[in-house]
């Protein structure tokens, strides 16, 4: 008797083990399919935002084709002077260019603008420049789109996938700069991040 229960225990031992490594390879379930599956290609796709500038049109990659961050200068007036006490007007356009496939949004946003001096100028503090995002570069010269911006301040904007939006920069020069620093130039730098949302 002892015998057929222990050949019974293990002939039920056997059944799990077999049934155990079925399951490894695949399910035993009598309802199991199995789909092919054909090799695909995957394709890497380009994170591109490119930039236009409001007066010329020029227009860049903001990632060169060696990988590094492109500089862009912007175009203010024809002549690119700031009278004392006016104020001239730049924008620039990002592009949302990427191949990528589905929902690609992005949020571009701008640093704290910088005025760099050369060493003779010393027309920083008398310069002041407000950032904002529109939603066409024919906006940029409107002085009524500065007045709830800060000055020096920050500004962020989203980008559809195939879609543009817009930074505008209004750049004042204080009446009260000294007469002896007419003539006298200073470059403002303002960063540029996009990240993918």
């Amino acid at each position: 008797m002892k015998s057929t229960r222990a050949l019974k225990a293990t002939g039920l031992v056997l059944v799990a083990v077999v049934l155990g490594l079925l399951t490894v390879q695949g399910s035993y379930a009598l309802w199991n399919k199995f789909a092919g599956a054909n090799a695909g290609t995957v394709q890497a796709a380009d994170f591109r935002i490119s930039l236009t500038d409001t007066k010329t049109g020029d227009y860049t990659d903001m990632t060169l084709a060696n990988g590094t961050a492109a500089t862009f200068a912007l175009s203010t007036t024809p002549t690119g002077a700031v009278v004392p006490g006016h104020s001239t007007y730049a924008g620039v356009q990002l592009g949302n260019v990427t191949n990528a496939g589905g929902d690609f949004t992005v949020r571009a946003t701008t640093a704290v603008p910088v005025i760099d001096n050369n060493a003779v100028s010393a027309l920083a503090p008398y310069m002041q420049v407000k950032v904002v995002a529109a939603t066409a570069l024919s906006q940029c010269s409107q002085a009524a789109l500065y007045e709830s911006a800060s000055s020096n301040g920050t500004a962020t904007v989203d980008i559809a996938k195939t879609a543009t939006g817009v930074f505008c920069f209004q750049i004042t020069l204080a009446a009260t700069m000294p007469v002896n620093l007419s003539g006298q130039t200073a470059a403002i730098a303002v960063p540029i991040t996009v990240n993918q949302l």
